[in-house]
Order: structure tokens, then C-alpha cells, then sequence
């Protein structure tokens, strides 16, 4: 393999030889009593002076085989475009390295990726994820290179629909401007919100080498919607040569230039979002009705433009689909409790509603509750039929339609007038909200929950305000005879011990921490240093779990692993939530 300073040694050669050849051929011309003994002599140092150079190979020019020349480009290239960094962090805001996954086999980085793909992340877990992924660092060199590593990263943000991290790892990287998926998926996320300005903006990311007959399309009408119209024209000349053929596109494009013979095309044309939406704003007469096959962007469309129009409120089945696209995130929530609204119950019906809503089909009994739960009064009734209606949507699998405004219809009431035998329901469903409300409770007396671990909470509070800490609370532990030291005290220990901490010689608590086990094959990566599998390996680990759900000896195999990597930060996140006694 050739590094650039021979590649530019090689074509200099070249040069110069072109050079002499083409002065030879000049003087030829010009005086036939050339001096050739001169030429003969120079061409004789230019020979000695790629000899003296060992370090270069020989020239493809001079050699006459112009395949070295090719290969050793190519190979420069693969090279190359196997060291591209693509990222949003620098490695030292997590600890991390540029080369974290440089040890490692590809092949592995992508079985454990798979897995973790198939998961419902945990905030915790999804939030180290991002970080791990788009920090800066280099591809492992062997079976994953630069290319198919940004394309793993750009599916991940897709699938998690992360529409501004792409948009901002576009705008920190111009090679993801490369990438098809990634613009078109920003091209769509805005035009089906009805957004066509931002939409239109991303046009301007793609690379100037990039060819796909969609963004082409997309870029002639943005062009012709900001009044670039001659611009247009010659985008869409070239996109023709190239081999573009869309008669569709093109008799709408004339349609909205004006030049179009047919002014009656009504066509509507719903196989991708750009062609809906050129059909909605050609069409003087548009009517379409979605169903369950129709494309989530062209879901979002219709909600967005205003384009609902639910004429017949009896056909359940129609209502039924809109409930199923809402519950696949394709159609907006909110439209359906605004369907619901519409329908028409007398005021028996929603007086009786436990015992009405059972004679009637699924959606209608839905209404019914929900209109129920607006106009009640009563805290107890609300309660009751608020999860009654919960079990309607889980029963026809669209509970997703209903979790968010279950938790703001809770959110609602006052707590200091929830009845006492419905505390508990509405405080486990409203669990994670309390999570976050809740105040750590330092207890002094056990060393795991003591002012201890503000250590860890602080991200590693001074050292000699620690050991003053330690100091107090080790006190009342001693005075305590029945104290015995648990696993998660160990944690403390041993991560207190790593980071400087001097603890009390006479606090022996080897024999207990040497009954704890890690996990041989995270051990072995962990000594070959692939800082960047093993981070990954934990994600799977933790998955779709908090950390407070975790068991001690997962906590403290986890915590000995990140103090070996020395990835002090993530060790701190992970005992910030698996220490602490919260009220």
C-alpha cells in the first residue's frame, strides 16, 4: 500500500516525463540537430533518483502496467474512507477514545447491535446508547468500515425518530449529506407536518454527488416554490438525461408552472408523500380517503393540512382505522378524542354510562367514556371510568392512543382529594412522573444511602470532603453491632477506593467482595480494551429496565467493570439512580 507522499512522487514522475517528451517533440520540429545525448542524460538522473528513494514504488507510467497505479488509488481510498470520523461529542465528555471500537471484530459490534435493536431501550439505557454511538471515534477495523458504521447510526435515529440529532449530525458532518435515507427521512418528517419551508431546507444538505430520483424531484418543486423557477427547469433537464422518467411528476410540474395542457388532471397518486402532496395542491377537487395500508407520512399529512373530514360517524370501521393509525403513531392522538367529541349522547346515556356503554360497538362505548370523564364532577367517578376507559383501548390493542391523556387527565385532579383506595392506582400509573418529583433521603446510619454518595451524585465531590463524610457516617456504622455490610456497601467501597478515597484500614470487607463475580466474557473485553463493545454489552444488560429495578450483584459487576475502564461518568449516572432511598 502507497501513503500519499509516494502517490505524489509517482505523479510527478509522470509529469516531468510527459513534460520532457513534449519538449522533445517541439524541438523535433524546430531544429533537427537535436542534442539527444542531453535528453539521454536526463532521463538517466530522473532513473537514479527513483532508485535512491527506497521508499518508492515503481512507477505504473514507466513500468507500462497501468493496473499498479489503479489498485494503489483504490486502495488509498479504501483506506481513507476507513478512517472517516462521524460524530457529535468529543471522546472526553463520556471518558470515552477515539480508536473504543478499533480492537474490535465488527461482526460482534453488529450481532450485539441487532439484539439491542430489538429492545424497547429504557431512557437510561437509549440515552447511553446515543452517547456511545455518536461520540467521535473510529470504526473497528476489521469487517464494519466508516460507511456501513454511519449507516447503522442514521437507522438508529430513523427507527427512534431523533429528528434533530440527525439534523444536527448533518449539519456537524457533511458526508451524512451522502446518505439518501437519512435526508429523505428529514425531507418527510417535515412535509408530512404540512412544513414545506423546512422541508425545502433540507434539500440543501444533499451532496452534490448524490443521485436519487425522489430528493431530484422534491429539489424541482422547492426550487419552483421559491420562485427559482429557470433553476428548476435546468435541474429537471439534467435529472431527464440522467434517466429520470415520471410522467406523473412531470404533467404536475407543468400543472403548477401553468403550462399544462390538461388543467383537469385530478390524478391522486399516494405511492410515496411527495406524490400526495403534488396531487392535494394540483387538485381543485381533492377527496381522498385513507385506509389501513396508507403510508404513515401520508397519515400525518392529512392531520396536519386539515384534510379529516369524517362525514359518516357509523361506519366503525372507518373510525376504527383512524384509531389504528393513531396507535401506530401515524395519525395525531388528539384527533381522536376530537372524533370523539363529535359524537351525540343524550343525557341518560352519559348519566348510565357503566351500564350504556356496554350495548354499544367498541368506539362508540369509547366516546361515551371519554365525554363522561370530561363532564364529571366527581373524583371517584372520574377515576373509575378514566380506567375503564383504559381497559376498552387495551382490550383492541390501542392503548398507546390513550397512555398520554390517561396521565393528563390524572395529572388533573388534585391529590389531596384522591380517595385513599385509589392512591395507590394513580400513584403506580403516574409512577414515573413521581419518580422524577421524588427527593433523596439521605439515611447516615447505612453506608449505600448515607451523605456518602453525594460523591457519586456530585460526579466525584472532592476527595477530602468525601473522607470527612465517610468518617461521620463510619462512625455510626461501628455502633451498630448487627450492621452487617451488603453488596451495594461494597459498591461504594470499592468505587470510593478507585477514585482516591482513604478508607479506615480496619474496615476489612475483601472476603465479602471476593464472593462477587463479573462475567468472564465481559472480563476478556474489558482486558483487551474494546471499550466500545463492552459499553455496548452493557446497554443489552440494563435494556428495557431501570437501574433501580437492577439486583445488587448485576449493579456492583456493572460498577467494577466501568471502574476498570475507568469511566468514572457512566459509573456516577448508574449509582445516581441504584443508591439513593428517594421520598
Amino acid at each position: 500500500m502507497i501513503n500519499l507522499l509516494q502517490l505524489s512522487k509517482i505523479l510527478l514522475i509522470a509529469f516531468f516525463f510527459t513534460l520532457i517528451s513534449f519538449n522533445l517533440a517541439i524541438s523535433e520540429e524546430a531544429d533537427e540537430a537535436v542534442d539527444i545525448w542531453k535528453s539521454k542524460k536526463n532521463n538517466e538522473q530522473q532513473k537514479n533518483q527513483i532508485e535512491e528513494d527506497d521508499s518508492l514504488i515503481e512507477s505504473p507510467i514507466l513500468s507500462q502496467d497501468e493496473n499498479i497505479l489503479s489498485a494503489s488509488i483504490n486502495e488509498l481510498k479504501l483506506k481513507q474512507d476507513d478512517q472517516k470520523i462521524v460524530g457529535l461529542f468529543d471522546p472526553e465528555k463520556n471518558n470515552f477514545d477515539l480508536s473504543m471500537w478499533s480492537s474490535s471484530d465488527g461482526e460482534d459490534v453488529k450481532k450485539v447491535f441487532g439484539r439491542i435493536n430489538k429492545l424497547k431501550l429504557s431512557r437510561f439505557s437509549e440515552d447511553l446508547l446515543f452517547n456511545l454511538l455518536f461520540t467521535n471515534s473510529y470504526p473497528p477495523k476489521k469487517n464494519l468500515n466508516s460507511s456501513e458504521f454511519l449507516k447503522m447510526k442514521i437507522n438508529w435515529l430513523i427507527k427512534n425518530q431523533r429528528v434533530e440529532d440527525l439534523e444536527n449530525l448533518l449539519s456537524a458532518n457533511p458526508v451524512v449529506g451522502k446518505q439518501t435515507k437519512a435526508i429523505r427521512f428529514l425531507v418527510d418528517e417535515y412535509l408530512s407536518s404540512a412544513n414545506i419551508k423546512s422541508a425545502c431546507e433540507k434539500t440543501n444538505f444533499i451532496n452534490k454527488d448524490l443521485k436519487n430520483d425522489y430528493l431530484d424531484k422534491f429539489k424541482i418543486y422547492c426550487l419552483i416554490n421559491n420562485d427559482r423557477k429557470e433553476e428548476a427547469q435546468l435541474v429537471f433537464d439534467l435529472a431527464r438525461e440522467r434517466g429520470l422518467k415520471d410522467n406523473f411528476f412531470e404533467k404536475k410540474i407543468y400543472k403548477i408552472l401553468g403550462i399544462s395542457e390538461d388543467s383537469k388532471d385530478e390524478k391522486i397518486l399516494d405511492n410515496n408523500l411527495l406524490n400526495f402532496y403534488l396531487s392535494h395542491i394540483t387538485a381543485e377537487s381533492f377527496n381522498y380517503v385513507p385506509n389501513d395500508k396508507t403510508d404513515k407520512y401520508i397519515w400525518r399529512y392529512l392531520s396536519s393540512a386539515n384534510l379529516i373530514e369524517i362525514e359518516n360517524f357509523e361506519d366503525e370501521e372507518v373510525i376504527l382505522t383512524y384509531e389504528q393509525a393513531a396507535a401506530n403513531d401515524s395519525f395525531d392522538k388528539n384527533e381522536i378524542f376530537k372524533i370523539y367529541l363529535k359524537l351525540n349522547f343524550n343525557f341518560n346515556q352519559l348519566k348510565n354510562v357503566f351500564d350504556v356503554y356496554k350495548n354499544l360497538n367498541n368506539y362508540k362505548a369509547r366516546a361515551l367514556i371519554y365525554q363522561s370523564i370530561l363532564l364529571s364532577d366527581n373524583v371517584e367517578r372520574k377515576i373509575d371510568l378514566s380506567f375503564l376507559l383504559r381497559d376498552l383501548f387495551k382490550k383492541d390493542k390501542i392503548y398507546n392512543v390513550y397512555k398520554e391523556e390517561l396521565l393528563d387527565i390524572l395529572r388533573s385532579i388534585d391529590t389531596n382529594e384522591i380517595p385513599n383506595n385509589y392512591t395507590e392506582l394513580v400513584e403506580k400509573t403516574l409512577e414515573q412522573d413521581f419518580e422524577d418529583l421524588k427527593k433523596i433521603k439521605f439515611d447516615n446510619e447505612i453506608i449505600h444511602r448515607s451523605k456518602v454518595i453525594k460523591h457519586f451524585l456530585d460526579n466525584n465531590e472532592k476527595i477530602s470532603k468525601t473522607e470527612k463524610d465517610f468518617k461521620s457516617v463510619y462512625k455510626k456504622v461501628k455502633r451498630n453491632k448487627k450492621y452487617f455490610i451488603s453488596i451495594k456497601d461494597i459498591i461504594v467501597l470499592e468505587s470510593l477506593v478507585f477514585d482516591g478515597v482513604t478508607l479506615p484500614k480496619e474496615l476489612d470487607y475483601s472476603e465479602l467482595s471476593s464472593q462477587l463475580t463479573v462475567p468472564q466474557n465481559l472480563q476478556k473485553l474489558v482486558s483487551e480494551n474494546q471499550l466500545g463493545l463492552v459499553i455496548l454489552k452493557i446497554i443489552e444488560i440494563i435494556g428495557e429496565d431501570n437501574i433501580e429495578d437492577l439486583d445488587p450483584e448485576t449493579i456492583y459487576f456493572l460498577s467494577k467493570i466501568l471502574n476498570e475502564l475507568n469511566l468514572k461518568k457512566i459509573r456516577n449516572n448508574i449509582l445516581s439512580e441504584a443508591l439513593p432511598y428517594k421520598v
